[in-house]
């Protein structure tokens, strides 16, 4: 895959994405959780929503907030994935 930035967790090599959903791969740190497998897609927002989808787990889950995407996201959002 191409190298790239992911939006608040920086360089990524790589940075897979698929047609317009992020491919997790291998890429850590992650905004999923550290359970989810390198085949979970998904997607978030500026607005602190966010989607994935792992189809290892046959599990997805989606998130709607009206606090806007920060610091604050980053480990809320891995243990809210992980649980």
């Amino acid at each position: 895959g191409l190298n790239g930035i992911l939006p608040g967790y920086g360089s990524q090599r790589p940075n897979d994405w698929g047609l317009g959903f992020e491919i997790r791969g291998d890429k850590r740190p992650h905004w999923t959780g550290l359970e989810n497998s390198a085949t979970t897609f998904g997607h978030f927002g500026q607005s602190g929503t966010f989607l994935w989808v792992d189809p290892a787990i046959d599990t997805a889950c989606v998130v709607l907030t009206d606090r806007d995407f920060g610091d604050w996201a980053k480990p809320v959002w891995t243990e809210l994935s992980d649980g």
